[in-house]
């Protein structure tokens, strides 16, 4: 799951952060998801829950981080469409500049550009289950 990459030269003011999702281990993973002492300890107290998150996020490379969002605000039972719009957008919150998405199977040419559309993004890749996502810069003031 984790492979962060910076990626910058002195032509760059600006290095690139680049993360790989596999979207596979996701259906997975959410499938037999299992709370974290977090997640119970925010049903109990949501506050104190929030801190705790926030301290351990902040020991997290993006990548694990857009992992952890993923697992807690995406959904199996929701369509690819809905999730990988919402995981491009939680990306580029994390400061993610590129993912490198891995899927069970190739995404219809359809659903390729309204995800682009609404995620302000743009897809890399021969239609095959591998993607290089470019997240768009303006992408950052729509959300």
């Amino acid at each position: 799951m984790s492979n962060v990459t910076r990626v910058g030269d002195s032509m760059d003011k600006q290095s690139k952060i680049r993360a790989t999702f596999d979207y596979t281990s996701f259906l997975g993973a959410s499938c037999t998801k299992k709370l974290t002492f977090a997640e119970v300890l925010g049903s109990f107290s949501p506050m104190a829950g929030e801190a705790l998150k926030g301290a351990i996020g902040k020991e997290k490379s993006a990548e694990e981080r857009l992992w952890d969002i993923a697992m807690d605000r995406l959904s199996s039972r929701r369509s690819d469409e809905s999730n990988l719009i919402n995981l491009i957008r939680f990306a580029h919150k994390e400061g993610i500049d590129e993912i490198r998405l891995i899927m069970p199977y190739a995404l219809e040419e359809g659903q390729i550009k309204v995800i682009e559309q609404k995620a302000q993004a743009l897809f890399h890749g021969n239609g095959s289950e591998e993607f290089i996502i470019e997240l768009l810069p303006h992408c950052a003031e729509a959300h």
